[in-house]
């Protein structure tokens, strides 16, 4: 069974497999100061000489390498800060997977569009198609018109998950229409025709 770590191991991997970033340059860079600032590590201040300064990226680069590789334990406290490090495409998919195994969609409070008013709020729909897109490019066990238990199960899970991403897609849109137009949720309106 697959644990938080090995998410969030996965997706950085894949990170530095399709970039010149590794893992020593990854902890000294971004985890490290984005720590920092989070106020969950202390790090020295400016180091006075060129060996202590890479003595100290040496260091950060060996404690974050134990943990890439699982000889040393995997601060759960950092998780959230170590995703936001990564690009978009890699904390997406890693989040989808982490609330996934929580048994949860990945529904997010809408981002705001800077310098309009607060009211306006950032469209996604290409998120949202390209979720759908891949909800039905994994539609393989729909091949005959129906679903049964001769389905291939691999391909099936995997039709769940893009659905499940689909929705979460969308409900995050609503929301962020919603919030930026200020015209309540289809449920809401439904709740009070039915309450009249």
């Amino acid at each position: 069974m697959r644990t938080e770590r090995d998410i969030v191991v996965d997706q950085t991997s894949r990170w530095f497999t399709n970039s010149e970033w590794s893992v020593e340059r990854f902890a000294n860079d971004r985890l490290a100061p984005a720590l920092s600032a989070a106020g969950l590590v202390e790090l020295a201040g400016d180091p006075d000489d060129v060996n202590e300064y890479l003595r100290g990226r040496k260091a950060w680069g060996t404690r974050v390498s134990r943990i890439f590789h699982g000889t040393q334990p995997f601060p759960l406290e950092w998780k959230w800060v170590w995703l936001a490090c990564l690009p978009e495409d890699y904390q997406r998919a890693a989040r989808h997977e982490l609330l996934a195994m929580a048994g949860c969609f990945d529904v997010r409070l809408p981002e705001f569009v800077s310098g309009v008013a607060l009211t306006a709020t950032q469209a996604r729909l290409g998120e949202v198609t390209r979720e759908l897109g891949d909800f039905i490019a994994a539609a393989t066990p729909a091949h005959n018109g129906r679903y049964d238990r001769t389905d291939d199960p691999a391909a099936v899970d995997r039709m769940l998950l893009e659905g499940a991403e689909a929705i979460a897609a969308v409900v995050n849109e609503m929301i962020a229409v919603s919030t930026g137009t200020g015209r309540p949720l289809p449920l809401l309106i439904l709740g009070k025709i039915g309450g009249r």
